[in-house]
């Protein structure tokens, strides 16, 4: 199944009088690491809930090569800011998810634990874990049964250098192995590292749609000028 290019047409979203979208126009077929940005209440997260369906889309707005989001609902997932894990270890939390998704468990639960270096946490109750690793649990999870697109939401935030630069390095293997990476990011070193489009968002409004490099050579927009200098 085509799941590329995602078209937005015309996607507002108003909470209590409050524009929080505003005429939202975009076209991506962007095969690597898409980039969502913009300062903080710009509409990010909620754009990027409105592409995976948490928010529903009434209207219709957004497609996926020929496919609705409910089409291709299970061929993605989501990694949040603030990781939703189980009371449970890590083994058990990542298990949890090959069951639902119907996957042979064991041996992707394992897989997934070599792959992402989680053998020394496998045991290790999610309460006890590090922001750190509770983020890569978050994705080992959301990479169970292979799915083509995953939305990340500022997902290295909140971490030390150590762990952004590991978190990174994940992601960028993820989209050399053919998964479609979007992710919201206020950083604009990390853009800068991994970022290979960027939707730039102001006060719920689209500002750029484009190639990064493109991107950092905008002289047209004050918003993007002080964001890349300051962001």
């Amino acid at each position: 199944m085509k799941i590329l290019p995602i078209k937005i047409e015309n996607l507002s979203y108003t909470i209590k009088d409050s524009e929080i979208l505003k005429n939202i126009n975009i076209f991506s077929d962007e095969k690597k690491i898409t980039i969502i940005a913009g300062n903080n209440g710009s509409g990010k997260t909620t754009l990027l809930k409105f592409m995976h369906g948490l928010i529903e889309d009434p209207s219709n707005s957004i497609s996926w090569g020929s496919n609705s989001i409910r089409e291709i609902k299970e061929q993605q997932s989501m990694v949040f800011q603030t990781p939703i894990l189980l009371n449970r270890t890590t083994f058990e939390n990542i298990l949890y998810v090959a069951k639902k998704k119907k996957v042979n468990k064991k041996h992707s639960v394992n897989k997934i634990i070599e792959k992402l270096n989680l053998e020394s946490i496998s045991n290790t109750d999610a309460r006890y874990l590090s922001g750190g690793e509770k983020q890569k649990v978050a994705i080992a999870m959301s990479i169970i049964g292979n799915p083509t697109i995953i939305f990340l939401d500022e997902p290295t935030s909140q971490l030390d250098p150590v762990y952004k630069n590991e978190i990174e390095s994940i992601i960028s293997e993820l989209s050399k192995d053919g998964t479609k990476i979007f992710m919201t990011s206020h950083d604009i070193s990390q853009i800068k590292r991994i970022g290979e489009e960027i939707i730039f968002l102001d006060k719920g409004e689209i500002i750029f749609n484009g190639k990064l490099i493109e991107f950092l050579d905008q002289d047209i927009s004050n918003v993007i000028k002080n964001y890349i200098s300051y962001g």
